[in-house]
């Protein structure tokens, strides 16, 4: 038996490499056809188990309609991004008063009928993620910025009382 020379393996591997990632091609193919008929089976099984409700009376009449996802935000920001943009900006702890002044301004306050309502619960969202924290009852501000005075942008001094254990100097 003769040995096929090494040009000729490397063809015939190769040839075979070829048509298995076509197998593969047809076989996607194939799956995604499949995967588009599950999807129309499913949606018609739902159409038809809804039908039986309303027929049972157990649910309204209403159109089926496929809907869109609706996109997160319609004006291309979260009201959460904003406040903790403005508060990157402000060199100083904000109220929810403030930062609603702010939003204002930006004219990015949203539409509800109590936006005061709506600073405030995206604050505490953003409170509980770490995002923001409240240095003074009121007050907002980011991690790391807890020791600002308020207004000023300076830090906070610590001031040693004579006597104190920490300064044993005194």
């Amino acid at each position: 038996m003769a040995m096929p020379n090494t040009t000729e393996f490397i063809n015939n591997v190769q040839r075979e490499i070829d048509q298995l990632q076509d197998k593969i091609g047809t076989l996607q193919e194939k799956k995604s056809e499949l995967d588009r008929q599950m999807t129309e089976v499913r949606a018609e099984i739902k159409r038809r188990a809804d039908l039986l409700l309303v027929w049972e009376g157990k649910a309204d009449v209403r159109p089926m309609v496929e809907r869109k996802a609706r996109e997160r935000s319609r004006r291309g920001f979260t009201m959460n991004a904003v406040i903790v943009e403005i508060l990157e900006q402000s060199d100083r702890h904000m109220s929810a008063h403030e930062i609603l002044d702010e939003l204002k301004k930006r004219n990015a306050e949203g539409t509800s009928k109590s936006p005061i309502s709506s600073v405030r619960n995206a604050l505490q969202i953003l409170k509980k993620r770490g995002q923001v924290v409240s240095p003074a009852y009121g007050l907002v501000c980011l991690p790391g910025r807890e020791n600002l005075i308020a207004g000023s942008g300076q830090a906070v001094k610590t001031i040693r009382r004579p006597g104190n254990a920490a300064n044993p100097s005194a």
